[in-house]
Order: C-alpha cells, then structure tokens, then sequence
C-alpha cells in the first residue's frame, strides 16, 4: 500500500444537501417548532492601516455621519459598529512583526525562526462549534503566502491570522476552486473515508508496541481522526431531519475556474461569495478572509486615480498628497466589499423574520492605524451583523481614553467568542467581554 500522506487526510470535508427552511412546514418536525439559525462569525482583514484623514465616524445610530472612506457602509447605518481605540501592541513598532499575525489571538511572538504565537480566537470557535458542521473553519486570503524566512521571523508571519496551537500556523487558502471543492467534493470525502479506516485500523496494530510517551500522541492523532469521520458523517448525509434548515440544497454559484483570478476585483468577489454560501447552506459557522498579506504587494491601479505601486509603499505616504489619494481609495475599495457582503447577506432569509446578516458577526478592519508609522495602539475596526439578536449595532465606541486593560482586542474577541457559545471567561490577555457590544 502506498504511504498515506496527512495533506490528502485533512483536504476537503465537502457537503450536505438540505432541505430549505419553510416557515409554514415547522409542524412538520414531529409537531416542534423549528429552532432558530446558528450564529456565524467571520474576520475581514485588510493590510497596512487607513489614510487617518478619511477614516472617521461621529455620532451613532441610524443617524451616523460617515467619512468619505467609510461612505459605502451609508445604507447599513445601524446595523454596525464603528470601534476605536482597541489594540493587540499597545506600541508604534519599527517593524510590522507584531502587528499582524497575532490579531487573531494577542499573542506575544516569540523571537526567533521557528514559529511561536498562540492560538487564534477563531480556532477556539472552530473547536467548540465545528464539530456541527462539514467544516470547523475556513480560511481564506487573496495574495500568496510567504514562506521561508523573512529577515529574522517566519515568512508565514506575514500571511496568516490563524493558529491551531502557538506553533501551528494555517496558510490561507487562495485557491477558489479548492475552497469550493472543499465544501462539495462529496466523492472526494467519501474516497478519504476509506482512507480514514485504513488509518484507524494500522494504529490499532501498532498500539501495543509503543511506550507510554508515544502510546499518548497516537491516541491523540485517533482522536483526531475520529472527529474527522465524524464530520465526514455529517458532510455526507443527504438531509436534515430536524431543526432550523438551510435557505438552500445546492451551491447558487458555478464551481471556479482551476487557476487563481488575474483580476483583484474577481478575486476578492468569489473569496466572499464562497464565505456566504458556506454560511448560507451552514458548511462551516467561522471564517477568515484576509484580502491582502502584510506587507502587502498587491497594485490597485483599476482604481480611479490610484497609483499603480504595491499597497504597502502607497501606506508609507510620508504625508504626499499623491499617494494619501491613493491610499483612501484603496481603503475605501476595502470597506466596498464590507458592504457588498453584508448587502448579500441581508438578502437570505433564515426565517423567523431573520437574515444571514442578523445571524452573523463580522470583524472587519485593518492590524494597524497609520500604516506610515506602523501604529498599532488604535485599530480601525467595524463590528457588523446582528450575532443572532444579542450584538448591539449601531454604536460609535472609542476606548483610547480608557485604562490600558480595557484597550485590549482580545477583550472583542472573548465577547464575541462567548457570542458563539464558547465556554470560556478569558481569551488571550483580556479581562473580560466588552460589555458595550453584548445585549444582556
């Protein structure tokens, strides 16, 4: 028998087909009326800081005045929250290195070539809430990883927010095809199932042959390989037989081209579309989209007036008017696909008078302020959706003037981490939820 290699294990943990959530057939489950839809939550992360001029908001509520920057979020004026003031390095670095791939976990990265940082908030969702689910999490991005080493850190630094433990980091998928196959490739899953016995069946005859040290790591890895059967169960029935459905059976989009898009625009589109879909027909609750690494080469010049450098010398403005004109414009684009998700999402009914974007949290922002100086102490941050009725919306929050420990991102992280269930009363360096955010 060839060697099976762990990759060909863990790729794809496709679908389930259901059926659609008819309010008038909740009778129909045994006499019960259908429970509501899960609560979904998602990071939008975008590189290298905001052109300060234009990122502003005042007052709050449907009546909120919105910058230029932030002006296609107008429609959806409260049904978000503009934050401020909240950090993960509470410093103004020289370097990018503590600003971006702990945003998800405010983890201090350890020196040195190996990686070292924590696990991220939206692995710790993944866990508790993806065993319901084909998929525990996705994670996406748009521009390539890096690997290697870059200067003295892990080139992955620069590619990921996403950690299963402090020394595994996930490279972001930037494949849509592979994404979308991850979620419907029914025959692929049912082809690793068997795979899967063959796995369970050789540690079985190894298992007496091992020492104590070495019997616990492969009891660990079966563990591991019976939460995937699990979830390839799950991914391949063919229905639900109670409780809320999905608002489709079926993808509503074609399955991508092979290669990844040449277009930015394209790019960033089919990321998003495959994150709703996934979320509309409930094949995985967590997602991470990251639309530009740090450091980031990516050009905008389809922008109207945008300079056709790489995205992190046009944050570097040194105040030239040239490229704080461009460096707006490609703020703004970003806030653009905001507001593209959550007009997707406030179209899919998940009845009872709910949609998608009611039942979902969005974090959406960037890992650091002024890109030109590497601020981290102020992050740009909007938090959107309705987090299945318990996220306050409409806010305009400004922890600057607060004591240090209130400044804390992983403080939004535990609320929203607790939002979804997670039983936990402390994440990262936080000391406790952020109050403001939750409904009581």
């Amino acid at each position: 028998m060839k060697p099976m290699r762990r990759r060909t294990i863990l790729r794809g943990l496709g679908a389930s087909l259901a059926l659609p959530f008819l309010e008038s057939l909740a009778w129909a489950n045994h006499g019960k009326v259908a429970t509501s839809a899960p609560i979904r939550c998602g990071t939008l992360l975008f590189a290298n800081g905001v052109n300060l001029d234009e990122w502003w908001a005042k007052g709050q509520g449907k009546e909120i005045e919105l910058s230029k920057t932030l002006s296609p979020l107008n429609d959806f004026r409260g049904q978000f929250s503009y934050l401020r003031g909240l950090h993960v390095y509470n410093n103004t670095s020289g370097a990018h290195t503590p600003l971006f791939t702990n945003f998800l976990s405010g983890g201090t990265i350890k020196p040195g070539s190996t990686p070292d940082v924590a696990v991220s908030v939206d692995q710790v969702m993944a866990r508790a809430v993806g065993k319901q689910t084909p998929l525990p999490s996705m994670v996406l991005g748009v521009e390539p990883a890096e690997h290697g080493i870059r200067g003295n850190s892990p080139g992955i630094y620069y590619a990921t927010i996403s950690w299963s433990s402090s020394t595994t980091p996930i490279p972001p998928e930037i494949y849509p095809r592979a994404a979308f196959d991850r979620l419907f490739d029914t025959g692929a899953m049912l082809r690793e199932r068997s795979v899967l016995d063959v796995v369970l069946e050789q540690s079985k005859s190894v298992r007496g042959n091992l020492d104590y040290q070495d019997g616990q790591k492969l009891d660990e890895f079966m563990t591991s390989v019976r939460e995937i059967e699990q979830r390839l169960d799950l991914a391949t029935k063919e229905e639900r037989l109670e409780g809320w459905q999905p608002s489709i059976s079926a993808p509503d989009m074609k399955r991508p081209p092979k290669d990844t898009p040449q277009d930015v625009r394209q790019h960033m589109k089919l990321m998003l579309d495959l994150i709703v879909l996934a979320w509309q027909m409930d094949k995985t609750r967590i997602a991470t989209l990251l639309f530009n690494r740090d450091v980031s080469h990516m050009q905008f010049g389809f922008l109207e007036g945008v300079s056709n450098s790489t995205l992190h010398s046009i944050s570097h403005h040194k105040r030239d008017p040239e490229k704080l004109t461009s460096y707006q414009r490609i703020n703004q684009y970003h806030v653009e696909q905001l507001a593209y998700v959550m007009g997707k999402m406030s179209r899919i009914d998940e009845g009872n008078g709910t949609t998608l974007l009611d039942n979902s949290m969005i974090l959406f922002g960037s890992n650091m302020l002024n890109g030109d100086i590497h601020d981290g102490r102020d992050l740009p941050l909007i938090l959107a959706g309705g987090g299945g009725g318990k996220l306050k919306s409409g806010l305009n929050l400004d922890y600057s003037k607060r004591a240090e420990p209130e400044q804390r991102l992983c403080n939004l992280h535990l609320s929203l981490a607790q939002n979804m269930g997670v039983p936990m009363d402390s994440f990262g360096d936080s000391i406790g939820p952020l109050t403001e955010v939750l409904k009581v």
